[in-house]
């Protein structure tokens, strides 16, 4: 007892996560036990029913047996009696001697002049070759007392032997079963010794058709192995015991030869059916009356065999328990092992994450409360984490941005009053083209230099159109501009130098310098609530491979612009795009090589002034 309070005090009341184990442990045992008990029950409920059906459908199979064979002796006999030369034929052999019988046959032969003369026997034998099951058909004169017995391949004729009492006894034996064992017929002389396969047979008496005086009977004995081979052959399983019994309740067939020839001693319980019937051991059992054959067919399924087939679904079942509660049980104390640890490890991850390290993440497995908590955490810190990556990189980018588009810009009064200067000596020299080409660069220049990064769409495109003014000049006859926009949008919001660089990168690396038929187009609409600008041009294009780079560098979240890159123009421009309005906005690019270049360009729809 000592001992076992020490056990308890160390391992159970002062360790709580033992106790967690215990008290699982108990439960799932119980648990698993009950879902075992439930899912045999289950089984054995199944598999009785099943064995009851298969039962019921052997007892039919062997009723159809017999009833057919009923049916055949029926319909031989009806052949008989149907026809006036059988059945006279027959009356002749049960009432006069032998001798006189083969004179008569003669007789009637010579008479008929018929190849093929017509007798009962030759219906026997019929019958004895289109019904396998018959062994022997035996015919008795009552006045004469003799037998004929006939078999497939023989037929003799026999005489009454012994004491008449033993006649009468079976004559009485007859009249009171139709139905009988081979062992209490007349003759026995080749009946077999073992029970199982004892022969029964059906017995009719013979009447004279026209004074209706009984004069024989018909007997037919068939052979139970030629039944038990049938239902094999129609029943391949077996399903319980089958018995063929009497309306008195003797038993005719039963494979196992325990109760041929008797009374079956469980005849009167018989009648309870859908529940335990206590016969020699509890069973279920069916019965099936054979019309008006006088027979019933008992299928019977004892409890021993169904134990017997639930004998490895009952081992399965305890050991598929056990391997559970011992997998339950392996798997909770590796859990609540596990659990200490992972309390321990959020709190060492916290302090570190206190200290300023952002980077550091809580590592935890599984999908229970504590693996939630450190997921939000590491969602929190990854959060802030990028927040403030993003912020910076946003901040750098921007003063790229800036610096690149600062990178031209000179003193604008000195610059803007020396072209002034220029100008006015081109015209007085009478150079109005050169004139014309310093004013529009004044223009140009003078709108870069503004201070103000936010202008109208109409002042953006009229400093883009400035520029293209000069690259016509430039290229006289070589390049045609196509100027539209729609005016609903002329006073909304953009950037500066948004336009110029993609008409620029144009000029760079698409205008064929030594063709004439250059065309670029600037287009400006709306689009729901954003404006579109698209530059087309029919320039040289650009190859699919750089083409998909470009695109992917559009794509990208974050990338540093770098000098050598020719696409730095429209890489710039997105980026711009892209940081003032949101990453719904930006551009995108179609291009065939040969046939020229689209830039597509998506800002929204805002009024001037506002960003």
């Amino acid at each position: 007892m000592t001992k076992f309070r020490r056990f308890y005090r160390n391992h159970l009341k002062r360790k709580m996560f033992n106790k967690i184990i215990l008290l699982y442990s108990a439960v799932m045992m119980v648990l698993f036990a009950t879902a075992a008990i439930m899912m045999y029950q289950y089984q054995m409920q199944r598999i009785i029913r099943e064995q009851t059906d298969a039962n019921m459908k052997t007892a039919q199979v062997l009723s159809l047996y017999l009833n057919r064979q009923y049916m055949n002796i029926q319909n031989m006999v009806q052949q008989i009696y149907g026809d006036a030369t059988l059945s006279d034929d027959l009356v002749y052999f049960l009432n006069h001697p032998y001798e006189n019988y083969l004179g008569y046959r003669l007789n009637q032969f010579t008479k008929t002049n018929e190849q093929r003369p017509r007798s009962y026997s030759t219906l026997v034998k019929n019958y004895l070759e289109q019904e396998p099951g018959a062994r022997r058909v035996t015919i008795y004169s009552y006045p004469r007392k003799f037998s004929m017995n006939f078999e497939r391949d023989k037929q003799n004729l026999e005489y009454e032997s012994g004491s008449s009492d033993s006649w009468e006894n079976w004559l009485m034996m007859r009249h009171a079963y139709i139905w009988d064992t081979a062992s209490n017929a007349l003759n026995t002389s080749d009946s077999v010794n073992d029970s199982s396969s004892q022969m029964y047979s059906y017995s009719r008496e013979l009447q004279d058709p026209w004074t209706l005086d009984k004069i024989g009977m018909l007997v037919v004995d068939f052979d139970p192995k030629q039944l038990s081979a049938w239902l094999s052959s129609q029943v391949p399983v077996n399903h319980g015991q089958m018995l063929v019994m009497t309306s008195q309740g003797k038993v005719l067939y039963d494979p196992t030869g325990q109760y041929v020839g008797q009374v079956y001693p469980y005849r009167h319980e018989l009648n309870t059916t859908g529940k335990w019937v206590e016969l020699n051991e509890p069973s279920k059992v069916n019965v099936l009356d054979i019309g008006n054959a006088g027979l019933s067919v008992v299928g019977i399924v004892s409890k021993s065999t169904i134990e017997a087939s639930m004998v490895g679904l009952r081992n399965t079942l305890i050991i598929v328990t056990l391997l559970f509660f011992i997998t339950s049980f392996v798997i909770t104390s590796t859990m609540m092992r596990k659990y200490s640890n992972k309390i321990r490890r959020i709190i060492v991850s916290m302090s570190r994450i206190g200290e300023g390290d952002l980077s550091t993440r809580i590592q935890m497995t599984g999908e229970d409360e504590l693996q939630q908590i450190s997921q939000r955490f590491n969602d929190m810190c990854e959060r802030l984490e990028q927040y403030i990556d993003k912020m910076y990189t946003s901040e750098i980018k921007q003063k790229h941005a800036e610096l690149v588009a600062l990178q031209s810009q000179i003193n604008p009064h000195f610059l803007y009053n020396t072209l002034e200067s220029i100008r006015m000596k081109a015209y007085s020299m009478g150079a109005r083209d050169v004139g014309k080409m310093v004013y529009s660069l004044s223009v140009m220049f003078k709108s870069m230099v503004k201070k103000n990064t936010i202008v109208t769409i109409e002042e953006e495109i009229e400093m883009c159109s400035n520029y293209l003014d000069l690259l016509q000049i430039r290229y006289e006859g070589r390049l045609e501009v196509e100027i539209e926009m729609e005016r609903c949008i002329s006073g909304c919001s953009i950037i500066k130098l948004l336009i110029q660089p993609i008409v620029e990168n144009y000029i760079v690396h698409g205008f064929r310098s030594l063709d004439e038929d250059n065309r670029v187009m600037i287009r400006a609409a709306r689009c729901g609530e954003r404006v579109a600008i698209t530059v087309k041009d029919n320039g040289l294009g650009i190859p699919a491979e750089r083409l998909k780079e470009i695109d992917q560098m559009l794509s990208a979240s974050t990338h540093l612009m770098e000098k050598s890159n020719p696409s730095i123009g429209i890489i710039n421009v997105h980026d711009r795009i892209r940081m003032n309005y949101g990453e719904d906005y930006g551009i995108t690019v179609f291009s065939e090589l040969g046939k020229g270049t689209e830039v597509r360009m998506e800002i929204p729809m805002l009024k001037e002034g506002i960003l």
